[in-house]
């Protein structure tokens, strides 16, 4: 009977091992059919299927996707890669994104993937946060095949880094709207009249699909990478919008453009953190970004606020913070009394707290960031808080 029972046991675990090894690939398919103008007289044209002319521009419409890599570099360090696609903030292209932290480190590092024009692979270099030295190439090969991997270049060594088979899955959306005014017929004698760009709204997010038991409550309460139950109440329906539209006035030109992007930037079994990186531009010298992130329970599902795991009422936490941001930053062009933002994400490591542009400095500055080691935070730390799992020492 024990030996009946034990090899039933061994049966089971053999099997919910063989399934996570024959995780499947979310490969993504191909967009449908573009239906817009043919007309080559228009702003806005098809050129062939999936690709179109805007005002001269050609944009070839891509597939959002992301994809999440883990494995092993140097010293046996965890690594983990989440590579997205969608349109980027500047016009006329999309951006092959990735995340990146390995163990140890205390930031998150991104980077862009561009197709080597004389091999079939797309290369990236992830750069330092604080400087612009190079710390690692990426090679990514055979790009959303089931033959896919990254190889991870680091002193002098390669290591393959493969989709995960732990981490969700996901399933992508994304929506453009492009409107673009022509005035060509009411100012066609002008001979002042400026070309005009598009303006464009953008929205990319993904469903998150996973078939491993840790991240079930995860799955269920947050479901989608995105907050906003409004802007995908009707994802399914999506379709790429393309319209032009007549003008009378000089004034009806105008450039402007939206986007909204989702993508995860650290997992494991205890915490779960999805930036979420907006731009607007509504004329004037430069639009405006924000990156929001959220860090979820990925044993509750639930969003995780600063409040329930800091004390950041105690003023001992109120100094040490605001002079850890004039150390950082320096005083002199700070105004007098620093806000606390409760834009920040969680890492093995620490905590790191963001800002917008203007929220501490100017706009070339970018956003911000200031990070707390945990060791430094012991102090402020709250009891029974998901932090106990990375603040046992």
């Amino acid at each position: 009977m024990r030996k009946t029972l034990l090899l039933l046991v061994t049966t089971i675990i053999f099997s919910c091992q063989s399934k996570n090894d024959e995780k499947k690939l979310l490969v993504v398919k191909p967009l449908k059919e573009i239906k817009i103008e043919k007309n080559k007289d228009s702003l806005i044209y098809k050129l062939n299927e999936n690709t179109i002319v805007i005002n001269g521009d050609t944009l070839q419409l891509e597939s959002p996707f992301i994809y999440s890599f883990q494995g092993k570099i140097n010293g046996n360090k965890n690594i983990q890669i989440h590579l997205s696609n969608q349109l980027s903030s500047e016009y006329g292209g999309y951006s092959k994104t990735a995340s990146v932290y390995i163990d140890g480190e205390n930031d998150i590092f991104y980077c862009y993937f561009d197709k080597d024009k004389k091999e079939d692979y797309y290369i990236a270099n992830i750069y330092d946060n604080d400087s612009d030295k190079i710390i690692g190439k990426l090679k990514l090969y055979n790009l959303s095949t089931e033959e896919m991997y990254i190889e991870y270049l680091l002193d002098k060594k390669n290591y393959k880094i493969y989709p995960s088979k732990t981490f969700p899955v996901y399933s992508c959306y994304d929506e453009i709207d492009y409107t673009l005014f022509d005035s060509r017929e009411a100012f066609k004698n002008d001979e002042s009249m400026r070309k005009f760009t598009p303006s464009r709204d953008y929205n990319f997010f993904a469903e998150i699909v996973s078939d491993n038991a840790v991240f079930d409550n995860l799955e269920t309460k947050l479901k989608y990478l995105t907050s906003d139950s409004l802007s995908i109440k009707n994802y399914k329906k999506w379709k790429h919008n393309f319209s032009l539209e007549k003008s009378k006035n000089e004034e009806e030109n105008y450039s402007s453009e939206n986007l909204n992007v989702a993508s995860p930037v650290f997992v494991d079994s205890n915490i779960y953190v999805v930036s979420d990186f907006s731009y607007s531009y509504m004329g004037g010298a430069h639009g405006m970004m924000r990156t929001a992130y959220n860090n979820y329970d990925v044993a509750t599902g639930k969003n995780i606020t600063i409040e329930q795991i800091i004390n950041t009422a105690d003023k001992d936490f109120i100094a040490f913070y605001e002079n850890r941001i004039k150390s950082d930053y320096g005083d002199g062009v700070l105004a007098d009394k620093i806000p606390m933002t409760d834009n920040f994400y969680l890492l093995p490591t620490g905590i790191t707290f963001s800002y917008a542009p203007y929220e501490l400095l100017g706009f070339a500055a970018g956003e911000p960031h200031v990070f707390f080691s945990y060791e430094e935070l012991k102090p402020f730390i709250l009891k029974n808080t998901i932090l106990d799992k990375y603040n046992s020492n």
